[in-house]
This record gives C-alpha cells, structure tokens and sequence, in this order.
C-alpha cells in the first residue's frame, strides 16, 4: 500500500477547543487523521474484521473519532491530549480525505445511511470530530447507531480508503520529524 509524505510545520501541541472555528465547514479535499493500533493490521494492511475502534455508541460523542486536517497535524494524531491522556505513541497515523468516506450504505430494514463528518472539539485538542451516522436525506442529521451490517461494510470499506502516513518533515528545514510511521 501507497503512504504519503507530509510536509508539515512543526507545532509542540495540539489546538485547543477556543482556538478552532467550530463553525467552518468540511470540505471534501480536507484531510482527516486517525490513529490507528498495529493490532489491527494483519501483514501490514488495515484488516477490516480487526477494526475494532470503529464503533458506534448510543450517543454521537462516541463515534469513531478522526481530527480535522484544518485544525491538526498528523502527529496530533498520537499526542496525548488527544488521545484521552494515554500514551499512544506506539500507533501509526493514518489519513483519508472527507470526501472518501463511504456512503450510502443499506442497513438490513432498507434504511440508507450516510456517514456525515462531525467537529467536536475536546478542550484539549480542538481538531477533534467524529463519524457520525444519520439517515440519507435527513436535514437535521439526527444521529442513528447503524445495524451490525452497516458497521461491517463501513469498516470493510474504510480499510480500503485510509492510507498510512510514513513520514513526515518540517516545512522550514525539510527534515524529518520523528516519530516515522511504517505499517
């Protein structure tokens, strides 16, 4: 599988939830940035029947979570305050663009559901936004917890569509800035 190279300016911290415009929209080119554990790869491939954190709670705030490439670094990724205060700098950074998120998929009862890029900012790391679910042409977006099978064939197609980042560099000296990610 293809990776990319970033080359990016080097910043200490994440932005906090004050620091993003919560309000601006998500375009299709804009980046999203999710880590991802080396448990759910099976010979260095995302392996969708081991894509566990991709799950959906009864409420949207659990949602598999991304970070917007607006407000983020792909090393926010994996930096502690926006990772729930846990170390996960052993995990590999992967990316998609917004408007590769697959959709609409058919639940079981003939349902079509769209999978709508949701902000919302944690205090600490403002970039942070979730996959939300809502049925296709619902106006208000109102959250649904997608079938079994709907969740499956998200996986099976995210598995596809997110690529890893292997490296990336500091925008002013061209050097790389560890950590580098290889699935």
């Amino acid at each position: 599988m293809k990776g990319l190279e970033i080359i990016f300016g080097a910043r200490d911290l994440p932005l906090l939830e004050n620091q993003v415009d919560t309000n601006s929209a998500f375009s299709d080119e804009e980046l999203l940035y999710r880590r991802v554990s080396t448990s759910e790869l099976t010979g260095g491939e995302l392996d969708p029947s081991r894509l566990n954190s991709i799950s959906f709670d009864k409420e949207i705030d659990g949602a598999p979570s991304v970070l917007r490439g607006r407000f983020s670094s792909p090393l926010d990724a994996i930096h502690v305050d926006c990772a729930g205060g846990k170390d996960k700098s052993d995990c590999l950074v992967y990316f998609m663009a917004v408007g590769e998120i697959p959709g609409p998929l058919r639940s079981g009862d003939g349902r079509d559901l769209v999978f709508p890029i949701v902000h919302r900012p944690l205090p600490r790391c403002g970039a942070h936004s979730v996959i939300g679910c809502c049925e296709e042409g619902n106006p208000e977006k109102t959250y649904v917890v997608p079938s079994r099978k709907v969740r499956n064939d998200l996986r099976a197609k995210l598995a596809t569509r997110l690529l890893p980042i292997t490296q990336i560099f500091d925008i002013a000296t061209k050097k790389p800035i560890t950590p580098s990610f290889t699935p």
